[in-house]
């Protein structure tokens, strides 16, 4: 068997040059990585306004 690699999407073995066997991999996987973006900035923005309404409400009660 050549030596090969798999696609990081469905699996199927592919060529060491691609990184995908296909354009729907391809694409399936750029919807991925920008989903997994976008969750990590809104949980990140969260995590930073709860601390920021954590120390101005500190004082209050």
């Amino acid at each position: 068997m050549p030596k090969h690699k798999h696609c990081s999407v469905c699996g199927n073995p592919i060529d060491l040059s691609k990184d995908y066997c296909s354009d729907k991999c391809r694409v399936a996987a750029k919807k991925t990585q920008r989903a997994r973006t976008r969750n990590f900035v809104i949980i990140t923005g969260a995590v930073f306004a709860f601390y920021i309404a954590f120390l101005l409400l500190q004082g209050r009660f």
